[in-house]
This record gives C-alpha cells, sequence and structure tokens, in this order.
C-alpha cells in the first residue's frame, strides 16, 4: 500500500474550519494565492518551507498536516500504530524530484521523526534552512555518498558514515555524485 500525503485537501480543511479566504491564508503565511490554490488543488506539493509557513498559520504543525486520522480509525490495531511494513512505507511528496523521503515511522505524531531518504545522482539545492526548533538530528548512510554543510562547516559522508547536530543550524544535505545516494535521518522534535 504506496501512499501519498493529500497535503492540500488538509490545508484547505483547516482554512475552511477557520473560516479564512484564500488571500488571507495567503497573505499572512507571505506566500502567493496562486501558490496557496495550486497546494490546495493539488497541483503542486509546495517546499517544506512554505508548508511550516501555513502550518504556523494555521495553527497547527507540519506534522499534522501529514496525518491521515481517517486511515487510524480504520486500522485501530496494535501492529498499525507501532510497525510499518516495507510494502507500506508512506511516501511524502517534495516539489524536488530528485529528492524522496519515506517515513519509517507509523506517522509524525511522536517524539522523533523517522526517514529513509533517497537522493538521485546530482542532487543539488540552495535551500539552505533550520529544519525545527531544539532537538537533535542524526544521518546515518546507507549507500553512496553525501555532502552535508551544516552553519559553516562542509562534510563529505560515505556508505556506513554518520553524523549528529543541531538541526536548528542552518543546513543542507545534497548528492554531488554520479550515483544515487540513500540515508535514514531521525530528527527530534519531528520537523515534517
Amino acid at each position: 500500500m504506496e501512499e501519498n500525503f493529500n497535503i492540500g485537501q488538509k490545508i484547505k480543511e483547516l482554512r475552511e474550519a477557520r473560516k479564512m479566504t484564500t488571500k488571507e491564508l495567503a497573505k499572512q503565511s507571505k506566500i502567493s494565492s496562486g501558490m496557496l490554490s495550486q497546494l490546495e488543488r493539488g497541483s503542486t506539493q509546495g517546499s517544506v518551507e512554505t508548508l511550516r509557513k501555513i502550518a504556523k498559520v494555521l495553527d497547527t504543525t507540519l506534522a499534522s498536516l501529514f496525518e491521515n486520522k481517517h486511515e487510524k480509525k480504520q486500522n485501530e490495531s496494535y501492529e498499525a500504530f507501532h510497525i510499518v511494513r516495507k510494502s507500506e512505507r508512506r511516501k511524502i511528496s517534495f516539489p524536488d524530484p530528485l529528492y524522496k523521503c519515506e517515513m519509517l515511522t507509523p506517522d509524525l505524531q511522536g517524539d522523533i521523526e523517522f526517514v529513509l531518504v533517497e537522493l538521485e545522482a546530482g542532487r543539488i539545492t540552495n535551500d539552505v534552512l533550520p529544519h525545527t526548533k531544539g532537538g537533535e538530528e542524526c544521518d546515518f548512510v546507507l549507500s553512496g555518498s553525501i555532502e552535508i554543510e551544516v552553519g559553516n562547516l562542509n562534510y563529505t559522508l560515505d556508505e556506513g558514515d554518520s553524523i549528529r547536530f543541531n538541526p536548528e543550524i542552518p543546513h543542507k544535505i545534497e548528492n554531488r555524485s554520479d550515483k544515487p545516494a540513500s540515508y535514514i535521518s531521525a530528527i527530534t522534535p519531528p520537523s515534517f
């Protein structure tokens, strides 16, 4: 069961529950009305930073935008709340086709975010952003090689290497090689 989150629908539901227009939400989130409209229609996923801005205005968390309460009600077994089978990992969609994430926890409601990240060859970004307030981020390279910039420091990590840092420090992770790379990321508190 492969599932993509319908973030746009969730944003629209939260906006309407607060009796806000798209124009009001866009203005308070400091994004264009066009971008918000595209998000709500599902024609774009938006960047993590854009989703954070919207979540803040809607007085919710980024994690709640990814939560699927309907599915939780249907699967009220111990396993559904605690175990993620390989075939049932949820994918978190991003506009960057070279960056893919799969959740390794059943949801984003716990104290830790645990995801499998795949970076295609040549995945380079200009985005240098803090991910969350406080806490820690630990990344473990499963395959390939990744470049991590944390503040003013740059590191190359190869298969089997790991790093721990404060995710509040602006950082970015790239794959400058000609081969795909993957890593596991554990972040507290959750940043999504």
